[in-house]
């Protein structure tokens, strides 16, 4: 039990921390305003309408908005089904990435009808697609639940640490 007391702190934590940052670039930075930070990051602020990466961004469409909606919740539905029923606590971690992630985007989309991206990574003139903290969460939690998943599982440790630290 208190292995997922920690998660669920942490999972509050990072999506408050998610939710803080989007609400700092929503007052500091006009939409589609660009604030250099160094050579190779810029702060944007993007009003992401579509799905990762601005995928059917832009397509002012109802239809477009509820699929996506409803596809991103069915999916934050089965990563907390899959947390409910993890036992494993590096799993148990990187789903709460994944969680917290999953949750501050839906929540965007549903209270603004759009998702703030901000961090416009660059060399020279070729920028990555803009993203937020969230999608940083789930692009890391990802990562790391299939290294876990191609290490053996529960038949390896992957990580001793974050595994006593979720237990």
């Amino acid at each position: 039990m208190k292995g997922y007391v920690k998660a669920l702190i942490l999972i509050i934590f990072l999506f408050a921390a998610d939710q803080y940052t989007k609400w700092l670039v929503s007052i500091n930075l006009k939409p589609w305003q660009i604030k250099p930070v160094t050579s190779f990051l810029n702060l944007v602020h993007v009003r992401n309408t579509g799905m990762v990466f601005g995928f059917l961004s832009g397509i002012n469409n109802k239809a477009v908005f509820w699929v996506i909606t409803i596809a991103s919740l069915s999916a934050a539905i089965f990563v907390v089904y899959l947390f409910i029923k993890e036992k494993n606590g590096f799993a148990r971690f990187t789903l709460s990435l994944i969680i917290s992630g999953a949750a501050g985007n839906l929540f965007d989309r549903i209270s603004r009808g759009y998702v703030i991206d901000f961090l416009d990574f660059h060399i020279g003139k070729h920028h990555w697609p803009s993203f937020n903290l969230s999608d940083s969460f789930i692009t890391v939690g990802s990562l790391l639940l299939i290294l876990y998943f191609l290490m053996g599982g529960e038949k390896k440790n992957v990580s001793d640490s974050l595994q006593d630290w979720a237990d």
